[in-house]
């Protein structure tokens, strides 16, 4: 398993390429489109599939043009505990509104991918269109109750960090 880091687009949103057993998932392709391409191109993998965390436009701001280069389908409209797998790895979806009502992460062997749910210092914004306090504060006690301590955190901005315990319930003061 791999999976590379590609920062774009203004907002410096993190796209990951996840890549295992020859297949490759590009998440969050906010931007760039010509530089995810070249990064996918150079890991030799064929493309399964487009995985959107949530619907702002600097995290599918290259969905369209990748979908077209690599003829894969964006997944959509993901349930709860769905399995999504890439080569030999399983991703599980988690619902996580707060940010959106839609936003998601990816719960992988020992490793999620949070989205605008969490960052290492922060959480996502809940004052946009669609957006929730009371959302947000739910899907934090879901992420702290599914994560494991020591789990790799890949958000959709900011640096790549180890949880722990706790961390996701600390930013429950600022949304009371």
């Amino acid at each position: 398993m791999d999976i590379k880091r590609i920062i774009v687009g203004p907002l410096q949103t993190n796209c990951y390429l996840l890549v295992d057993s020859g297949e490759l998932a590009v998440i969050d392709p906010g931007d760039n489109a010509a530089i995810i391409e070249k990064e996918i191109l150079a890991l030799a993998a064929k493309v399964k599939f487009i995985i959107n965390t949530h619907n702002h436009f600097d995290h599918t701001g290259a969905n369209t043009e990748l979908k077209n280069k690599f003829g894969v389908k964006i997944v959509k409209n993901l349930k709860e505990g769905e399995i999504l797998a890439v080569g030999n790895l399983k991703l599980k979806v988690v619902q996580t509104p707060g940010h959106t009502k839609n936003s998601i992460c990816l719960l992988g062997g020992e490793f999620l991918f949070s989205g605008d749910t969490l960052f290492r210092d922060g959480i996502g914004r809940t004052d946009l269109e669609g957006g929730s306090d009371k959302d947000m504060a739910e899907s934090l006690r879901k992420l702290d109750e599914l994560t494991p301590q020591g789990f790799t955190v890949y958000p959709g901005h900011g640096d790549i960090f180890i949880y722990k315990k706790g961390m996701a319930l600390m930013w429950l003061e600022y949304l009371t």
